[in-house]
C-alpha cells in the first residue's frame, strides 16, 4: 500500500507540472514556434515523472524502496528550487533593466521540472543498485546455505556407507530428509513381492497401506531422482497435502525401495532441495548395494510392520 501511495504521489507532481507547464507556455508565448520549443521539451519532462510514477506503484520490487525514490524526488526538487533562486537573485543584482522577479513563477517552474526528473531517475538508479545488492546478498546467502548442507550431506553419505543393515540406512535417510530440506512427513519403504515394510516413518495421520501405495509411485522412476506427483492421489491423505515426493532408492527383479516425503505447504521442492535429495538417496542406495553384497539380511521378515500390498500382479 505504501508502495502504491508513494508512486501515486509522483504520477499526480508530474500531471500538476504538466498542467503547469501548459499554462506557462500560453501565458507568455505568442508564436507557435516559440510555444512548442517553450513547452515541449518541459512537458516531456512531467510526463516521465507521471509514468514513472506509476511504475513504481504497480512494480513489485519497489515495496520496500518507494520512500527512496520519494526522497531523491523531493531532495533533488528543492536543490534546484534553491539554483533558481540564487540565478533569480543573482540577476537582479546583475541586471537593472530586466524585470527578474516577473520571469521568477516560469524559470523556477522549468528548473523545478527538471530537478524533479533528476530526482526521479537518480532514484530510480538508486533502487535498482539497492535491488541488485539485495539480489546479489541472497545468491550468494543461497549458495552458502546449499554448499552448508551438501557437505552435510557427504557426512550422512560416509555414514550411510558404513551402515550393515537396511534398518540403518533408512534411519539415516529419514533423519537426513528432515533436517537438511525440512521434510518432516518422510517414510523408507521396502515393497518385496506382495508385501511392503515400512522400514522408517514420521508420518504422521496416514495408514500403512496408503504410504505403501504411494511408495509403489517410485516404481519404474529412475533412481535417485525426485518425483513430485499431485494428481490422482490416495484418498487417504489428509486434505493439507498438496503433493507427494517419492525417490527410487533401488530396484530389483524382487524388491523395491523408496523414499516417500508428504509436503503439506510447508517446504518448497527447490533446485537445491531437489539436488540435496537426489545426492543422499545415491548415497543410500549405494549402501544398500553393499549390503546386498555383504548378504546380511535387509530386514526381519517377522517384522510386524510387514503389510500385506496389491501389486498389480
Amino acid at each position: 500500500m505504501q508502495r502504491r501511495l508513494q508512486g501515486a504521489a509522483i504520477a499526480v507532481v508530474g500531471l500538476l507540472l504538466a498542467a503547469v507547464q501548459v499554462a506557462h507556455a500560453m501565458a507568455r508565448t505568442s508564436t507557435t514556434v516559440g510555444f512548442l520549443v517553450d513547452l515541449v521539451p518541459f512537458l516531456a519532462m512531467a510526463a516521465a515523472i507521471a509514468f514513472t510514477g506509476v511504475w513504481v506503484a504497480r512494480s513489485p520490487d519497489y515495496v520496500e524502496y518507494g520512500t527512496v525514490v520519494g526522497a531523491w524526488v523531493v531532495g533533488s526538487a528543492v536543490a534546484f528550487a534553491a539554483i533558481t533562486a540564487l540565478i533569480l537573485f543573482s540577476l537582479n543584482v546583475a541586471t537593472e533593466t530586466f524585470d527578474v522577479f516577473g520571469a521568477a513563477p516560469y524559470v523556477a517552474v522549468d528548473n523545478v521540472t527538471a530537478g524533479t526528473l533528476a530526482g526521479v531517475l537518480v532514484g530510480i538508479y538508486d533502487v535498482r543498485s539497492r535491488i541488485d545488492r539485495a539480489e546479489l546478498k541472497r545468491q550468494r546467502d543461497r549458495i552458502e546455505t546449499f554448499a552448508n548442507r551438501a557437505a552435510d550431506t557427504n557426512h550422512y553419505g560416509r555414514a550411510l556407507n558404513e551402515c550393515d543393515t537396511m534398518d540403518e540406512v533408512s534411519a539415516l535417510c529419514v533423519e537426513a530428509a528432515t533436517t537438511l530440506v525440512q521434510f518432516h512427513d518422510v517414510a523408507f519403504v521396502e515393497r518385496r513381492g506382495g508385501f511392503a515394510t515400512l522400514v522408517e516413518s514420521t508420518i504422521a495421520g496416514v495408514d500403512d497401506e496408503t504410504i505403501a501405495e504411494l511408495a509403489g509411485l517410485a516404481a519404474g522412476a529412475d533412481p535417485a531422482t525426485v518425483d513430485t506427483h499431485e494428481d490422482d492421489l490416495p484418498d487417504g491423505l489428509p486434505e493439507d497435502v498438496e503433493r507427494v515426493v517419492t525417490i527410487l532408492v533401488t530396484e530389483t527383479d524382487s524388491a523395491t525401495t523408496a523414499l516417500v516425503a508428504l509436503d503439506r505447504g510447508d517446504t518448497a521442492v527447490t533446485e537445491e532441495t531437489r539436488s540435496l535429495l537426489e545426492m543422499l538417496v545415491a548415497h543410500a542406495g549405494t549402501a544398500l548395494e553393499t549390503i546386498s553384497e555383504r548378504s546380511i539380511p535387509t530386514r526381519d521378515p517377522d517384522d510386524p510392520v510387514t503389510i500385506e500390498i496389491d501389486d498389480g500382479e
